[in-house]
């Protein structure tokens, strides 16, 4: 038995080894290998603003930094009518917001956001969520 539990825990450090990371990174889609803004423009980021869109004004546009990183994405910024003017929100009466996807089996879905709030509560989803350190410029582990 005990032989097993060698081999079997053996087994698992190589899956995570760094010679395997490239199979591992076959399993992220976009598979980008450090957090990375996606592109104005890009469908991506269109679908996923959409998804948060749905948790606010619908007439609001998302201004800031949308980056992906594994199978997470995160929105730092604010909410702009077509114009650029802000467009606020309780409970602070700010334009701030914060989303965050996470992609599953059946495609990115919003796992938490906030409009209006006042400071950056959301590194606590690094530990709430699992979310990557680095997609939150913490560093790594």
């Amino acid at each position: 038995m005990r032989k097993f539990a060698v081999l079997w825990l053996w087994f698992l450090a190589a899956l995570v080894s760094p010679a395997s990371a490239e199979v591992l990174d076959g399993i992220f889609d976009p598979p980008y290998k450090k957090p990375t803004e996606l592109a104005r423009g890009s469908e991506l980021r269109g679908a996923l603003f959409d998804k948060l869109r749905a948790k606010t004004k619908k007439e609001v546009l998302f201004e800031g930094s949308l980056k992906a990183y594994r199978n997470w994405a995160l929105f730092t910024g604010r909410t702009v009518d077509r114009e650029g003017k802000s467009v606020t929100h309780p409970p602070h009466a700010n334009d701030d917001a914060v989303g965050l996807w996470i992609r599953t089996r059946d495609g990115w879905t919003v796992v938490d956001y906030s409009f209006g709030h006042s400071d950056v509560f959301y590194l606590i989803w690094v530990e709430q969520y699992g979310v990557p350190k680095e997609l939150l410029g913490m560093g790594g582990n």
